[in-house]
């Protein structure tokens, strides 16, 4: 009689199958959890961070409502981006345009007015060559003042400009041939004018002012 020896062999798992079989389960359970989740069950902390991309958001979708104040710069705008009819009316002062940002052709034809000019704000470099004619000047007048000057003495005389003019020039005239000028020049906002008299009689002097009003 012959016996006979029946052995079992045992089975174990090796390892790259059991994490194959954990990866498949996860992901037949993940599917299955994603297939039973409801409209609206989805909430923001249930979204990892930093996992929603712009292409996961439809258009439109973000308001102004949805940006926190101060939020958004320069940096997240695109270039040419922003329009004018995007700005409310009023809504750039000078604090937000930056220092020399604006030039020429930035402005409309016509649109700086001398209200907008500060005083003494321009000098002669901001002006183009024969930009300022007579047209753009004020009045000129001519200021006179007389004296008499005794023969043998000096006299002296100053025709003043009236206020809010500027002198500009001047000069001086005798009122006999024989009295004799010393001195003409400007003299505050006016015109000094000076003379001997060489003459054996009395005569005047005059002096004046060309002002600018």
């Amino acid at each position: 009689m012959t016996s006979k020896t029946h052995r079992t062999r045992s089975f174990r798992p090796s390892p790259a199958l059991v994490i194959a079989c954990v990866a498949l389960f996860a992901a037949l359970t993940g599917s299955a959890i994603a297939a039973g989740l409801g409209k609206n069950t989805v909430a923001s902390r249930q979204i990892v961070n930093g996992s929603v991309r712009t292409a996961d958001l439809q258009r439109e979708v973000v308001k102004s409502g949805k940006i926190a104040d101060g939020t958004v710069a320069a940096a997240d705008l695109r270039s040419d981006s922003v329009q004018s009819d995007e700005i409310a009316d009023e809504a750039v002062g000078s604090p937000e345009v930056a220092t020399d940002a604006l030039t020429a052709g930035d402005l409309a034809a016509a649109s700086v007015t001398s209200s907008e000019v500060d005083d003494q704000s321009l000098g002669a470099v901001d002006l183009g060559p024969d930009s300022v004619g007579a047209s753009e000047l004020g009045a000129v007048t001519v200021r006179s003042k007389s004296e008499p000057i005794n023969s043998g003495a000096n006299g002296s005389i100053t025709a003043q400009c009236a206020a809010g003019e500027q002198v500009l020039s001047g000069g001086g005239q005798p009122g006999h041939f024989g009295v004799e000028m010393t001195s003409s020049r400007p003299s505050g906002n006016g015109w000094l004018y000076q003379a001997k008299n060489n003459n054996a009689g009395n005569s005047t002097i005059t002096a004046y002012a060309v002002c600018l009003g």
